[in-house]
Protein backbone atom coordinates (compact mmCIF):
# COMPACT_ATOMS: atom_id res chain seq x y z
CA UNK A 1 0.00 0.00 0.00
CA UNK A 2 3.40 2.22 0.69
CA UNK A 3 1.81 4.33 3.36
CA UNK A 4 3.69 6.06 5.79
CA UNK A 5 3.87 5.19 9.18
CA UNK A 6 5.24 6.45 12.09
CA UNK A 7 5.92 4.46 15.34
CA UNK A 8 7.20 5.22 18.78
CA UNK A 9 8.33 2.36 20.79
CA UNK A 10 9.21 -0.08 17.68
CA UNK A 11 12.27 -1.77 18.77
CA UNK A 12 10.50 -4.61 20.39
CA UNK A 13 7.29 -5.98 21.89
CA UNK A 14 4.12 -4.78 20.77
CA UNK A 15 5.72 -2.14 18.55
CA UNK A 16 7.84 -4.41 17.03
CA UNK A 17 5.21 -6.45 15.76
CA UNK A 18 3.13 -3.34 14.47
CA UNK A 19 6.46 -2.34 12.34
CA UNK A 20 6.26 -6.04 10.46
CA UNK A 21 2.26 -6.21 10.13
CA UNK A 22 2.45 -2.79 8.69
CA UNK A 23 5.73 -3.81 5.85
CA UNK A 24 4.06 -7.55 5.36
CA UNK A 25 1.03 -5.06 4.14
CA UNK A 26 3.71 -3.15 1.88
CA UNK A 27 3.94 -0.02 3.26
CA UNK A 28 6.98 2.03 4.57
CA UNK A 29 7.42 2.29 8.31
CA UNK A 30 9.95 4.90 10.27
CA UNK A 31 9.91 3.95 13.94
CA UNK A 32 11.37 5.80 17.22
CA UNK A 33 13.51 3.79 19.88
CA UNK A 34 15.48 4.27 22.92
CA UNK A 35 17.20 0.78 22.55
CA UNK A 36 19.82 1.43 19.99
CA UNK A 37 21.11 -1.89 19.43
CA UNK A 38 18.46 -3.63 19.17
CA UNK A 39 16.58 -1.63 16.62
CA UNK A 40 19.89 -1.36 14.55
CA UNK A 41 19.42 -4.83 14.17
CA UNK A 42 16.21 -4.41 13.49
CA UNK A 43 16.21 -2.11 10.53
CA UNK A 44 19.18 -3.62 8.75
CA UNK A 45 16.57 -6.22 7.70
CA UNK A 46 13.97 -4.82 6.18
CA UNK A 47 14.14 -2.02 3.41
CA UNK A 48 11.41 -0.41 4.13
CA UNK A 49 12.48 0.17 7.51
CA UNK A 50 13.84 3.46 8.74
CA UNK A 51 14.88 3.74 12.69
CA UNK A 52 15.50 7.00 14.64
CA UNK A 53 17.32 7.30 17.64
CA UNK A 54 15.82 9.00 20.58
CA UNK A 55 14.11 9.56 23.60
CA UNK A 56 10.37 10.33 23.46
CA UNK A 57 9.86 12.75 26.17
CA UNK A 58 12.76 14.96 24.27
CA UNK A 59 9.97 17.75 22.45
CA UNK A 60 13.63 18.34 20.19
CA UNK A 61 14.04 14.93 19.40
CA UNK A 62 9.87 14.69 18.59
CA UNK A 63 10.25 17.27 15.75
CA UNK A 64 13.37 16.02 14.46
CA UNK A 65 11.66 12.41 14.52
CA UNK A 66 9.19 13.69 12.64
CA UNK A 67 11.17 15.96 10.19
CA UNK A 68 13.43 12.64 9.16
CA UNK A 69 10.33 10.53 8.93
CA UNK A 70 9.09 12.96 6.13
CA UNK A 71 12.60 12.98 4.66
CA UNK A 72 12.36 9.12 4.64
CA UNK A 73 8.97 8.30 3.86
CA UNK A 74 7.39 10.95 2.01
CA UNK A 75 3.87 11.39 3.97
CA UNK A 76 2.65 10.26 7.61
CA UNK A 77 -0.73 8.38 6.79
CA UNK A 78 -0.57 6.07 10.37
CA UNK A 79 0.66 7.56 13.59
CA UNK A 80 0.94 4.45 16.27
CA UNK A 81 1.79 5.96 19.90
CA UNK A 82 3.19 2.99 21.84
CA UNK A 83 5.80 3.82 23.71
CA UNK A 84 5.87 3.85 27.55
CA UNK A 85 7.91 3.27 30.60
CA UNK A 86 6.56 1.92 33.38
CA UNK A 87 7.56 3.23 37.03
CA UNK A 88 6.84 3.13 40.64
CA UNK A 89 4.80 5.01 42.45
CA UNK A 90 3.66 6.71 45.92
CA UNK A 91 4.57 3.55 47.91
CA UNK A 92 7.96 3.74 46.91
CA UNK A 93 8.16 7.61 47.18
CA UNK A 94 8.45 8.20 43.41
CA UNK A 95 9.95 12.11 43.13
CA UNK A 96 8.22 14.75 41.27
CA UNK A 97 10.53 14.83 38.31
CA UNK A 98 10.40 10.59 37.61
CA UNK A 99 6.17 11.03 37.83
CA UNK A 100 7.06 13.48 35.12
CA UNK A 101 9.48 11.77 32.98
CA UNK A 102 6.87 8.78 32.78
CA UNK A 103 3.99 11.63 31.75
CA UNK A 104 6.39 12.95 29.47
CA UNK A 105 6.64 9.73 27.87
CA UNK A 106 3.50 8.14 28.25
CA UNK A 107 1.36 10.97 27.46
CA UNK A 108 2.76 14.22 26.64
CA UNK A 109 4.53 12.79 23.56
CA UNK A 110 1.51 11.26 22.15
CA UNK A 111 0.02 14.81 22.03
CA UNK A 112 3.18 16.62 20.25
CA UNK A 113 3.44 14.04 18.14
CA UNK A 114 -0.27 13.85 17.10
CA UNK A 115 0.19 18.00 17.14
CA UNK A 116 3.59 17.80 14.53
CA UNK A 117 1.73 15.33 12.27
CA UNK A 118 -1.85 17.10 12.07
CA UNK A 119 -1.21 18.80 8.89
CA UNK A 120 -0.17 15.30 7.14
CA UNK A 121 -2.94 13.13 8.95
CA UNK A 122 -5.67 15.57 7.55
CA UNK A 123 -4.57 15.37 3.84
CA UNK A 124 -4.30 11.54 3.93
CA UNK A 125 -7.60 11.40 6.12
CA UNK A 126 -5.04 8.93 8.25
CA UNK A 127 -5.10 7.72 11.98
CA UNK A 128 -3.72 7.85 14.96
CA UNK A 129 -3.55 4.93 17.21
CA UNK A 130 -2.82 5.14 20.65
CA UNK A 131 -1.76 2.01 23.34
CA UNK A 132 -3.14 2.38 26.76
CA UNK A 133 -2.84 -0.51 29.07
CA UNK A 134 -6.00 -2.59 31.00
CA UNK A 135 -3.91 -0.10 33.96
CA UNK A 136 -6.21 2.57 32.90
CA UNK A 137 -8.78 1.18 34.16
CA UNK A 138 -7.45 -1.32 36.83
CA UNK A 139 -4.64 -0.84 39.40
CA UNK A 140 -1.96 -2.80 42.02
CA UNK A 141 -0.07 -0.77 44.39
CA UNK A 142 2.21 1.78 44.14
CA UNK A 143 1.83 2.12 39.58
CA UNK A 144 0.39 5.86 40.06
CA UNK A 145 2.85 7.30 37.25
CA UNK A 146 2.16 4.00 34.78
CA UNK A 147 -1.59 4.47 35.82
CA UNK A 148 -1.41 7.68 35.21
CA UNK A 149 0.20 7.90 31.95
CA UNK A 150 -2.16 5.60 30.27
CA UNK A 151 -5.36 7.21 31.58
CA UNK A 152 -4.09 10.27 30.27
CA UNK A 153 -3.51 8.46 26.81
CA UNK A 154 -7.63 7.24 26.60
CA UNK A 155 -9.02 10.93 27.54
CA UNK A 156 -6.37 12.19 25.00
CA UNK A 157 -8.09 9.91 22.72
CA UNK A 158 -11.22 11.07 22.17
CA UNK A 159 -10.07 14.77 22.90
CA UNK A 160 -8.61 14.41 19.65
CA UNK A 161 -10.74 12.43 17.60
CA UNK A 162 -13.03 15.43 18.46
CA UNK A 163 -10.46 18.26 17.52
CA UNK A 164 -9.34 16.51 14.35
CA UNK A 165 -12.60 14.29 13.00
CA UNK A 166 -13.59 13.60 10.18
CA UNK A 167 -10.69 13.91 8.82
CA UNK A 168 -8.79 11.76 11.41
CA UNK A 169 -9.73 8.67 13.41
CA UNK A 170 -8.31 8.43 16.40
CA UNK A 171 -8.79 5.32 18.67
CA UNK A 172 -6.67 3.36 21.76
CA UNK A 173 -6.28 -0.08 22.23
CA UNK A 174 -5.88 -1.25 25.78
CA UNK A 175 -3.82 -4.27 25.97
CA UNK A 176 -3.73 -6.89 29.11
CA UNK A 177 -0.88 -9.30 29.86
CA UNK A 178 0.67 -9.51 26.60
CA UNK A 179 4.56 -12.12 26.13
CA UNK A 180 6.61 -9.83 24.84
CA UNK A 181 9.62 -11.90 25.30
CA UNK A 182 8.46 -14.95 23.47
CA UNK A 183 8.03 -16.87 26.20
CA UNK A 184 5.48 -19.68 25.49
CA UNK A 185 5.65 -22.03 28.24
CA UNK A 186 3.25 -20.16 31.20
CA UNK A 187 1.73 -22.34 33.63
CA UNK A 188 -1.95 -23.57 33.81
CA UNK A 189 -2.30 -21.26 36.46
CA UNK A 190 -1.35 -18.20 34.91
CA UNK A 191 -3.99 -19.54 31.68
CA UNK A 192 -6.70 -20.60 33.97
CA UNK A 193 -6.49 -16.85 35.94
CA UNK A 194 -7.43 -15.22 31.61
CA UNK A 195 -11.14 -15.86 30.66
CA UNK A 196 -9.65 -16.84 27.45
CA UNK A 197 -7.21 -19.20 28.71
CA UNK A 198 -4.30 -18.15 27.47
CA UNK A 199 -1.75 -14.74 27.60
CA UNK A 200 -1.72 -12.42 25.14
CA UNK A 201 1.09 -12.02 22.17
CA UNK A 202 1.86 -8.73 20.38
CA UNK A 203 -0.43 -9.99 17.48
CA UNK A 204 -3.29 -9.72 19.27
CA UNK A 205 -3.08 -5.91 19.37
CA UNK A 206 -1.13 -5.22 16.30
CA UNK A 207 -4.22 -7.26 14.27
CA UNK A 208 -6.73 -5.03 16.33
CA UNK A 209 -4.81 -1.54 14.75
CA UNK A 210 -5.26 -3.29 11.12
CA UNK A 211 -8.83 -3.63 12.25
CA UNK A 212 -9.08 -0.23 13.62
CA UNK A 213 -7.48 1.72 10.46
CA UNK A 214 -9.77 -0.02 8.45
CA UNK A 215 -12.73 1.75 9.67
CA UNK A 216 -14.32 5.00 8.78
CA UNK A 217 -17.27 4.69 11.20
CA UNK A 218 -15.20 4.15 14.61
CA UNK A 219 -13.37 6.98 16.51
CA UNK A 220 -12.86 8.28 19.57
CA UNK A 221 -12.73 4.71 21.05
CA UNK A 222 -10.92 2.63 23.50
CA UNK A 223 -11.07 -1.13 22.60
CA UNK A 224 -9.57 -3.60 25.82
CA UNK A 225 -7.79 -6.70 24.75
CA UNK A 226 -7.09 -8.41 28.17
CA UNK A 227 -8.77 -11.89 27.56
CA UNK A 228 -11.57 -11.21 29.33
CA UNK A 229 -9.57 -10.22 32.70
CA UNK A 230 -11.41 -7.11 33.04
CA UNK A 231 -14.50 -8.27 33.16
CA UNK A 232 -13.79 -11.23 35.84
CA UNK A 233 -14.92 -10.74 39.99
CA UNK A 234 -12.59 -11.94 42.41
CA UNK A 235 -12.97 -13.61 45.63
CA UNK A 236 -10.63 -15.25 47.60
CA UNK A 237 -10.09 -18.62 46.75
CA UNK A 238 -11.87 -18.78 43.23
CA UNK A 239 -9.62 -19.25 40.15
CA UNK A 240 -6.22 -19.99 41.93
CA UNK A 241 -6.63 -16.45 43.74
CA UNK A 242 -5.69 -16.33 47.12
CA UNK A 243 -5.81 -12.63 49.17
CA UNK A 244 -2.44 -12.31 50.76
CA UNK A 245 -2.63 -9.16 53.31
Amino acid sequence: MNRGILVTGGGHGIGKQICLDFLEAGDQVCFMDFDEALSREFEAQYAKLFYFYGDVANPKSLKAFVDFAMKKLGRIDVLVNNACQGNKGILSDLSYEMFDYVLSVGLKAPYELSRLCRDQLIKNQGHIINIASSRAFQSEPDTESYASAKGGIVALTHALAISLGPAVRVNCIAPGWIEVNGREDHSQTDKAAIPAGKVGNPSDISQMVFFLIGQSFITGETITIDGGMNKRMIYHGDWNWEYRG
